[in-house]
């Protein structure tokens, strides 16, 4: 089996956080479902496309997703050395997970709620933002890189924030519709001078599937945006 990105190298991270990407599937017309939110999203993409997110799983020292995402993937794995970070801002996820309970001394929670689920010995609790989070994740762990793999929302977060470096998407041969669908990132639109650019660093087709690599475009301190 041909598996995309045999050369997985990233340049240093930037100052004070991890070097961050993220790795998503869709459809031909941008979704990142194929049923309802928080159903598996198992049939989306191939095997050549699981084959590739661990691939890039194996390229990083953590990964982060949202609660959306981990309850839509049960029986989620991770290998136990890859520390593993969620987002929920409701706190409304499952303790007994496997996710916490393969590597609790490698998995974080980070949510402002104060209502959490029980959770086992050695599972991390961050009230901090994101930015604050990966300021940490690079100061107090040693985190160089990160995987965001979804959901659409936390994408958006990261991705308005400007605290992406890179975007791994695998078009999936399928349409779905639906303007209330969510997409690779959701969120608030950027105006127009705020819109990012990526460079486009590899396009791989294995079969009806394409896999894309970008690395983001930003202008130069005091100048313009780039065209």
């Amino acid at each position: 089996m041909s598996i995309p990105y045999a050369d997985l190298a990233y340049p240093p991270c930037p100052a004070g956080r991890p070097y961050v990407a993220v790795n998503m599937a869709t459809t031909i017309d941008g979704k990142i479902l194929t049923g309802e939110r928080d159903e598996p999203v198992a049939d989306l993409g191939s095997a050549v496309d699981r084959a590739t997110m661990r691939r890039i799983e194996a390229s990083v020292q953590a990964v982060m997703i949202g609660a959306g995402t981990l309850r839509a993937t049960p029986g989620l794995w991770y290998p136990t050395d890859l520390w593993r970070i969620v987002v929920s801002g409701s706190g409304r996820v499952d303790g007994g997970s496997r996710f916490f309970g393969d590597a609790p001394d490698r998995a974080i929670l980070l949510t402002g709620s104060k209502n959490l689920p029980a959770l086992p010995p050695g599972v991390r609790v961050w009230s901090a933002d994101l930015a604050d989070a990966l300021a940490r994740l690079r100061v107090d762990l040693g985190i160089e890189r990160l995987l965001v793999e979804g959901g659409s929302e936390l994408n958006a977060q990261l991705l308005a924030a400007d605290l992406v470096d890179e975007l791994f998407l695998t078009l999936a041969p399928k349409v779905k519709l639906g303007s209330l669908v969510p997409t690779y990132a959701g969120g608030d639109p950027l105006p127009r001078h705020r819109v990012q650019r990526y460079r486009l660093l590899e396009a791989t087709v294995v079969e009806d599937e394409v896999f894309l690599r970008y690395r983001r475009v930003r202008p130069s301190p005091g100048g313009p945006s780039p065209a």
